[in-house]
Order: C-alpha cells, then sequence, then structure tokens
C-alpha cells in the first residue's frame, strides 16, 4: 500500500472516531442500534507489566442521543506467554434520572451522574491450528452503586481469531456470557453477546492498531425489569507508548 494512500486511511479513521465523540449529545436502557467509538493507550512499565487507560463513547442513533461514556484505568501482568492478570477502576457516565440516582449514582462532570467499579480478569490465550487461536476471559465486576439488575457481575468470553498470512488482518468472532448476583433479580447468567469483527494496523510494524466491530446483545430471565437488548457498531484504535 502507497504511503499517501495509507495517510488518507488513517485521517479518515481517526476523523471518524471524533466524529462520533462529538456527535453525541451511559447506559440508558434504550433498546435500538447503538454507535460505540473508542481509543485505548497501553505504556510498558517493564517487561511484564502494562499501564493502560481507554476512553468508550457511545450514542443512539434514531433519535440520535447521548448513550454513555466510559473511561478505564487498570494495570496488566503478564504470567506467562499469552497469560495474563488484570486490575483497574471504570467510571461509566450516564444521563441524569431519578431511577439512577435511587440506585446511588452519583452527580457527575457534564450534568451526568457515575456509576462506579472495580474489575479483575484473567486471560488465557492458545493456539488450535497455524494463524487460529482461542483467547478466555473471565472478568469479575463490582459496583459500588446498588444497582437493580445486580451489585457483581462475572463475565466469560471467548475469542476465536485468525491471523491472515503475511499481514496484521485477524477477523474475530467472540462470545460473552454474563453472570449477574446482588440485585433485586434473581442471580444467574443473565446477558449473551455475540461479537464479530476485524482487527489490523493501517501501517505495518507501527504502534496503532483499529478494531471494527459488530455487537448484537440480548438480556433474560430479568423478571419484572425491563431487558435491555441492542446491537452496536463500534470503531477503536489502540496506542501502544514503549
Amino acid at each position: 500500500m502507497r504511503k499517501p494512500l495509507q495517510s488518507k486511511i488513517k485521517k479518515t479513521l481517526i476523523a471518524l472516531l471524533i466524529s462520533c465523540s462529538f456527535a453525541a449529545n451511559s447506559q440508558d436502557l434504550t433498546n435500538n442500534l447503538k454507535l460505540w467509538s473508542g481509543i485505548s493507550a497501553s505504556y510498558k512499565i517493564n517487561h511484564n507489566l502494562s499501564a493502560k487507560i481507554s476512553q468508550l463513547l457511545a450514542y443512539n442513533t434514531s433519535p440520535s442521543s447521548y448513550s454513555f461514556s466510559q473511561t478505564k484505568l487498570s494495570l496488566s501482568y503478564k504470567l506467562k506467554r499469552r497469560t495474563y492478570i488484570e486490575g483497574g477502576y471504570v467510571k461509566g457516565l450516564f444521563n441524569d434520572s431519578n431511577s439512577l440516582r435511587d440506585q446511588g449514582a452519583s452527580s457527575s462532570w457534564f450534568n451526568k451522574v457515575a456509576v462506579d467499579r472495580i474489575y479483575g480478569s484473567f486471560s488465557y490465550k492458545h493456539s488450535i491450528a497455524k494463524r487460529l487461536s482461542l483467547k478466555h476471559k473471565i472478568e469479575f465486576q463490582y459496583f459500588f452503586a446498588d444497582l437493580d439488575k445486580y451489585k457483581t457481575r462475572s463475565i466469560y468470553s471467548a475469542r476465536l481469531g485468525y491471523n491472515v498470512r503475511n499481514s496484521s488482518l485477524t477477523p474475530f468472532i467472540e462470545g460473552q456470557f454474563y453472570n449477574y448476583s446482588g440485585g433485586i433479580i434473581s442471580s444467574g447468567i443473565k446477558r449473551f453477546r455475540f461479537k464479530s469483527g476485524l482487527s489490523f494496523k493501517l501501517v505495518k510494524d507501527s504502534s496503532m492498531g483499529v478494531s471494527i466491530y459488530h455487537i448484537l446483545q440480548n438480556e433474560f430471565k430479568t423478571e419484572n425489569l425491563s431487558e435491555n437488548d441492542y446491537s452496536v457498531f463500534g470503531l477503536s484504535l489502540s496506542f501502544k507508548i514503549k
């Protein structure tokens, strides 16, 4: 790929990310199509330890309105090749509502309310066949607000990815199962997400990665509370700082 074309694609993707960010007017229980844009950066402290920061912005498409934003700070430690543990803090900003305030959400920036959580995760990636890999991840989340649906969530995800020969292209599919507990509904698996997408680098050996994806979410067995089903088209950029 010629350099002028590479530069043009890079500028287009960055412009799309910025436009997604500023078109937004967290999560607000609307069952419609959402657009997500994200950016993240990681800094390698030493051979095994990395610090990460990421920002996600989401908005509804019809009608166009702010959905939520999410800021994450974390540390990741490599136990051995392809095996990691991670922990961190997440602040979610949602549209102000009496419902969220009644559940313990607090006032925050930009006339929004905040729902904070901490999390810990373990992930392991292994090869199935040549250029075909499977990544397992288990994450536990604790929320400081007493949300109706859960006080804690645990998530198991499995991602199948194929690295295209002689390229950075990796198409992938991923399934996620969410277990709720501590809310006013019964505990158990209450949400499933199916994610498909493509990750790649615009420039070979660069520090910037790009991921384009689609998510289908189905929530079930929430008893007297509404189920939150929606689909997502998303774009994320990631950077490694050495």
